[in-house]
């Protein structure tokens, strides 16, 4: 399907075409489709609660210690019920958790090393689909795509999402 930027039907009898949003939405909704499966099977491997991936992401991302009640406010979930959540992540060992070291009373998180392998997995499952149908493109509309792409790449809020090796270094 070739998608145009265009608003709809022309009133010709014409199929209407997409408009960007719409073509954007279904390219995404395709990618996110081909990827539940793998990503459900993976999170049913790891034994996971949406819960603790959306903390899990969200430690790997902010790359700092959070307060379990910091952590309880991003979930937006109870102290206690982020607590459990927490529990299970010490025990498979995904986050470390230990005393604030001016206040004993309260506990600090933060992702570990098998955390972040478990983080690289999931985005390794979205990855494998992108790579998948990017196989399926002949090498012009790669090299389209690319040349598409590589403005919004520059784009700060989108060049964050990019793996580190793709980063560009600043001096």
């Amino acid at each position: 399907m070739h998608a145009s930027i265009g608003t709809g039907s022309s009133g010709s009898g014409e199929v209407a075409r997409p408009d960007l949003s719409t073509s954007l939405f279904a390219l995404i909704a395709y990618f996110g489709r081909e990827a539940t499966v793998n990503v459900f099977d993976t999170v049913d491997a790891l034994e996971l609660t949406t819960t603790q991936i959306r903390v899990l992401h969200h430690l790997d991302e902010i790359d700092t210690e959070l307060s379990v009640k910091e952590a309880a406010e991003f979930a937006m979930i109870s102290l206690g019920a982020i607590s459990r959540s927490l529990d299970g992540l010490v025990r498979r060992g995904f986050i470390e958790r230990r005393e604030d070291p001016t206040d004993r009373r309260m506990k600090r998180i933060r992702i570990s090393d098998d955390g972040r392998t478990a983080i690289r997995g999931f985005e390794a499952v979205n990855r494998s689909v992108i790579d998948r149908f990017l196989e399926t493109l002949p090498a012009a509309d790669q090299e389209q795509l690319a040349k598409a792409l590589a403005p919004l790449l520059e784009r700060p809020e989108i060049s964050a999402c990019l793996p580190p090796a793709f980063v560009p270094q600043t001096d």
